[in-house]
């Protein structure tokens, strides 16, 4: 129940923001720990200058159990790392649900989740005008913690 608490806080929070400015894409990512690599998509909301949410969705391809990852991270930008018309960086902090489960063959799956933290830095580069290219490394503490990367395309 926390964890919808929250989750409705942050979408709730991106709803009402008057000076905002959206972007969302698709994403590949990669987690270390057992090498995962998966697609999803991601968004990124401006709350002002410096403040910024950020929500992604990921699924993992894995062939005998199934993994999926929920972020939600805030993005400080109230300091310039690079330029902002051609590479920028801005570093974030949040929470990951990872999920993994498993068909047991049995009739019924096994499996559980875990809420880390995120921890890492974006960068974009704009790729045209209504297109932005990004990355973003960050390490995941905690019970399923280890290093990630995700790469896409803001629209």
């Amino acid at each position: 129940m926390k964890k919808i608490l929250a989750i409705a806080l942050f979408v709730g929070a991106f709803a009402f923001t008057s000076s905002a400015q959206f972007k969302f894409g698709p994403q590949a990512a990669l987690l270390f720990d057992g090498s995962y690599f998966g697609i999803g998509g991601k968004g990124h909301y401006s709350f002002n200058e410096d403040w910024a949410g950020q929500g992604s969705f990921t699924y993992y391809f894995e062939s005998d159990i199934t993994v999926w990852t929920l972020d939600l991270d805030v993005h400080y930008s109230g300091f310039n790392i690079g330029d902002v018309e051609s590479f920028r960086i801005t570093p974030f902090a949040g929470i990951n649900i990872f999920n993994v489960s498993a068909d047991t063959g049995l009739g019924f799956n096994v499996g559980g989740n875990s809420t880390n933290i995120n921890i890492g830095v974006n960068g974009t580069m704009p790729i045209g005008d209504n297109l932005e290219f990004f990355v973003e490394p960050k390490f995941i503490i905690g019970g399923g913690g280890t290093l990630g990367i995700a790469a896409g395309v803001y629209f």
